[in-house]
């Protein structure tokens, strides 16, 4: 799904970048789109320097940070090192968080049941599961991508620089004229 979360992330990113106006919250948010799946390699990563963590009894796998607690610990971090470089926090952590959503968002999108993204205050299994039916064995673009999924998202990137041009048009600065129409 990397090239998905690519297309989604770029949609929201788009839209976000029409109020913000700050070319960074485009690299912040897309590259937050990817975050969650740090947990694909968490496990060896710990497994390497002697630690063990686990998650209801097992080793990480994929999917356990997909949730909001995990994204909350996240933007904390992306907005202390942001800082650093003179991003605002509040700023940061905002688009680490949308960026981060957009992530569990598409992945909603795709899969029901998906991960539990609302633990730690739900162990329940959340998804909706409306584009991509059987993900996974329809790996048609070239198998590393499902087209479905990636024309919702190519749709929403379209929609979204609309929006982004309407948004655009409408908030130009006002012309001061002479009073008869003309500068």
């Amino acid at each position: 799904m990397l090239s998905e979360h690519l297309v989604y992330s770029t949609a929201i990113a788009m839209l976000i970048y029409a109020v913000y106006r700050k070319k960074e919250c485009l690299l912040i948010i897309i590259g937050s789109a990817y975050s969650p799946d740090i947990d694909i390699i968490a496990d060896s990563i710990f497994k390497k320097i002697d630690v063990t963590v686990l998650i209801y009894g097992e080793p990480i796998k994929h999917g356990d940070f997909h949730n909001m607690l995990i994204m909350i610990l996240y933007a904390i971090l992306v907005a202390l090192i942001l800082n650093t470089i003179n991003i605002k926090m509040k700023d940061a952590f905002i688009l680490a968080c949308v960026g981060f959503g957009a992530h569990l968002f598409e992945d909603a999108l795709v899969y029901n049941p998906a991960y539990r993204f609302f633990w730690p205050l739900s162990d329940k299994l959340y998804g909706i599961g409306i584009i991509g039916h059987n993900y996974n064995a329809h790996r048609n673009f070239y198998g590393i991508a499902n087209t479905e999924v990636l024309a919702v998202g190519i749709i929403l990137v379209i929609l979204s620089i609309c929006i982004k041009y309407i948004f655009d048009n409408n908030t130009k600065s006002v012309v001061v004229t002479n009073g008869r129409g003309g500068i």
